[in-house]
């Protein structure tokens, strides 16, 4: 008989197990709103993350480009002397000399490189008429003119060149100037 009161004494009133499984219930509840701020958290830091993934990638896409953007300038600019000296070469072919098949080899020559610069998007600047650009022009004299406003490009000695909407070259130009 002493083993019954034994068992009764170990297993307690009804009373005590609700008390125990209600505050095991409030230590779950505790417990997985701990987890489901984690879990916030460590969504929130995801999102953050890969939105600086994003950004990094974009700035790297950005810089290639500019390198790749400046490389190409700087071909370009060695090249320009070039086309320069084979345009005054063409301007200083006799007129009785343009028929031949080397002053027409080398129109055909400019003409093709005119064409692969456009494809490259280089484009040439300066024509005579337009108003007097300081960003895409370079005054290398002023004429008095009173038939034309001041501030207009009246002749272009040097062409200049753009990538995009970078000045790789301004033009050389003769302004038009106020007659007093």
């Amino acid at each position: 008989m002493q083993d019954d009161e034994q068992i009764q004494d170990t297993t307690g009133s009804p009373q005590e197990e609700t008390g125990d499984s209600n505050q095991n219930g409030a230590q779950l509840e505790q417990k997985l709103a701990e987890e489901q701020q984690k879990a916030e958290e460590y969504l929130d830091l995801l999102r953050r993350t890969q939105a600086d993934f994003i950004n990094y990638r974009r700035r790297i896409k950005q810089e290639q480009d500019e390198v790749r953007t400046t490389a190409q300038i700087a071909v370009l600019q060695q090249l320009l002397p070039v086309l320069d000296d084979l345009g005054r070469a063409l301007e200083a072919a006799p007129p009785d000399l343009v028929d031949d098949p080397w002053v027409q080899g080398l129109l055909l020559v400019a003409k093709r490189l005119a064409a692969t610069l456009n494809q490259l998007g280089i484009q040439q600047v300066g024509k005579a008429g337009e108003a007097f650009n300081p960003h895409m022009y370079e005054a290398v004299a002023t004429e008095e003119r009173s038939d034309v406003p001041p501030g207009i490009v009246l002749d272009v000695t040097r062409p200049g060149y753009a990538y995009r909407e970078r000045i790789i070259r301004p033009a050389q130009v003769v302004v038009s100037n106020q007659s007093e």
